[in-house]
């Protein structure tokens, strides 16, 4: 598992992605059903959170700061997209199963 983590934290620093945590899937069972970590994947035991800031200054362009999120959106999430199945693969190459869950 300390590899695991040691790999997590290089893919984001490579990535700058500045915050991450790992929780037990247990801790999440008591949410709404479709929202549980056992309703992605039955076996989870740990889940992976990940985030990053959105600059300030997207939500404060007045008239176009609808546009200027979408915008920033787009590239964030096309980000996230990639980092995240990155991720999945690295805890599968240790023998593991990981599902990515975007949201």
């Amino acid at each position: 598992m300390t590899k695991i983590i040691e790999e997590m934290t290089n893919l984001f620093s490579r990535n700058n992605i500045p915050a991450f945590g790992i929780g037990k899937a247990a801790s999440l069972e008591n949410e709404p059903s479709d929202y549980r970590p056992s309703d992605m994947l039955s076996s989870a035991q740990s889940i992976l959170c990940f985030g990053l800031s959105v600059p300030k200054g997207v939500f404060k362009s007045g008239e176009r700061s609808e546009w200027m999120y979408w915008r920033a959106a787009n590239v964030y999430y096309r980000n996230i997209d990639a980092v995240l199945m990155r991720a999945c693969s690295i805890i599968e190459e240790e023998g593991e199963i990981a599902v990515p869950v975007f949201g």
